[in-house]
């Protein structure tokens, strides 16, 4: 045999063992996915087992009280929470009318509902200092301002001085009290 065909037959020798190694490691894979499917049937039926010794350890009636009572329990839970639910939203739409912003009246609107009177007060005490500031900020900023060295009449120092005789008789005539003042 020459070296070509030699490299040939290794090669098919090669590629025949490659296979033979695959069949043993599918037969392999076949043999332990039947054990495991054995196992989880093996499980599934002991589970039923359980179930069924249960149910049957409860009879038809104790079952249906227990789900009756359970169910119950259940929606009472539901009523209550709706209950509460529109109650505070009620009162916080109360609460918002009055001048609330909407954080501080759902607070404030829970603390009511749960009768919690000092979260209560203390939401309204944080009502009442937001709304004081919030006058006070609003008086400043309409208040007019007089000019720099005004009077209550609006006329300066500087204004009066450069007035004429005749503005000065006038303003002597109409409030002599300002013309004395700033005529100093």
């Amino acid at each position: 045999m020459n070296e070509n065909e030699t490299k040939a037959v290794d090669e098919q020798t090669e590629k025949t063992d490659g296979l033979e190694e695959l069949k043993a490691e599918l037969e392999r894979l076949k043999v332990e996915n039947g054990k495991l499917k054995n196992a989880q049937s093996n499980a599934s039926a002991d589970a039923a087992k359980w179930k069924k010794e249960l149910r049957d350890s409860m009879d038809a009636k104790t079952r249906a009280e227990a789900e009756t009572k359970e169910l119950i329990e259940q929606l009472r839970a539901e009523n209550e929470q709706m209950k509460r639910n529109q109650s505070v939203a009620e009162r916080t739409a109360s609460y918002i009318g009055v001048g609330f912003d909407a954080t501080l009246a759902k607070q404030a609107a829970e603390a009511s509902f749960d009768n919690k009177h000092d979260d209560f007060m203390q939401a309204l005490k944080s009502f009442l200092i937001a709304h004081d500031k919030a006058l006070a900020a609003d008086a400043l900023r309409n208040t007019p301002r007089p000019g720099v060295g005004a009077t209550e009449s609006g006329i300066t120092k500087e204004q009066f001085d450069k007035m004429k005789y005749a503005e000065r008789v006038k303003l002597y005539d109409e409030q002599p009290e300002l013309y004395k003042e700033l005529a100093k």
